[in-house]
């Protein structure tokens, strides 16, 4: 068990979350991590539809870091990610990554590895607000009780952060919460379905299209390599998803049945689900890869996917470099 109050107590755990506890821990500090979810993984989410497994967060990532090859080349040693292709229309000889137990498996993987190291690692626990206290920081808990640190770092989408603070009686100096409010986030519709057949698209199972289009990416999770059976995934633009945010999710489903013909061909469909993602990505980021949003009682770093950069590897650099932070402060 960590002891209490924690050194750094954590907020998610997506992969900023989970490559900041392991450089935390390796430096000797007691590490918590909190996550209101069922499972690890934020965006990294896989789902079961029937016998069929889809991917309808993040569907790949690449690698262009030293830091973050280092944790990959690992998790490849370990069968854990593989490559998927070298480009989704020709070939361009970069590699395009994805697991092949599905995307949340590489959160899986990194959370016994810190587990390894002494960080405790808490699914299903909502903080309800962030209040500040002798300790430093205390987070009360929907389900009862309280977790305290000396630290905080915060992963969560920058709203659902400043509404803990707000709710928790922190106020934040002006230009710090001038710059969060400043960060805003794109939503995305994941339409998944399931077919009895296969689909229209080819090997290597990806189209990767723009924000001109409705659908942004489309996924064979079978040809990927990820589910045993032919199932799409279909991430739908910032825009048309921001339209349709409030609609009957039946008609929404219907509408992007139809849009989406061209791919599913003439196979028949088994099952279809929607999934929102309200803060998808960072439409307007913040330049630098985390945020000191409060220095007493203890240090409050903001870090995630809306600091310094997107994608997979962004979020593992805020991450790493939030602990960076915090390991420099006496």
């Amino acid at each position: 068990m960590i002891k209490t109050p924690a050194d750094v107590c954590i907020i998610g755990a997506g992969l900023s979350g989970l490559a900041a506890a392991g450089m935390l821990a390796d430096a000797g500090l007691s590490v918590a991590v909190i996550d209101k979810a069922r499972g690890v993984g934020g965006r990294l989410a896989t789902r079961r539809i029937g016998d069929a497994k889809l991917d309808h967060g993040a569907q790949f990532f690449t690698v262009r870091g030293d830091d973050f090859r280092a944790v990959i080349d690992d998790a490849q040693a370990a069968g854990v990610v593989d490559v998927w292709c070298h480009g989704f229309t020709e070939e361009d000889g970069y590699p395009r990554y994805y697991c092949p137990n599905g995307m949340t498996a590489l959160a899986k993987w990194l959370t016994s590895n810190v587990a390894d190291r002494g960080v405790v690692v808490e699914t299903g626990q909502r903080a309800t607000q962030i209040e500040r206290s002798e300790h430093g920081w205390r987070l009360p808990i929907e389900s009862g009780g309280e977790r305290l640190s000396r630290a905080l770092l915060v992963t969560s989408p920058v709203p659902q952060t400043l509404t803990l603070l707000a709710d928790g009686g922190v106020e934040l100096d002006p230009n710090v919460a001038s710059a969060l409010h400043a960060i805003t986030y794109k939503p995305t519709f994941a339409l998944m379905v399931t077919l009895e057949s296969a689909s229209m698209l080819l090997p290597p199972g990806g189209v990767q299209r723009t924000e001109a289009d409705l659908f942004t990416f489309i996924s064979d999770n079978h040809l990927k390599g990820v589910s045993e059976k032919p199932a799409l995934t279909f991430h739908v633009n910032g825009e048309a998803s921001t339209s349709r945010w409030d609609d009957a999710p039946a008609i929404v489903i219907s509408d992007l049945l139809t849009e989406a013909k061209p791919w599913i061909g003439d196979a028949p469909i088994i099952d279809v689900q929607l999934h929102k993602w309200k803060y998808a990505g960072p439409h307007t980021p913040h330049p630098e890869r985390h945020l000191i949003a409060a220095t007493e009682p203890g240090l409050l770093v903001l870090a995630g996917d809306a600091f310094g950069g997107p994608k997979v590897e962004g979020a593992f650099n805020s991450g790493l470099s939030a602990a960076k932070a915090l390991l420099a402060q006496p």
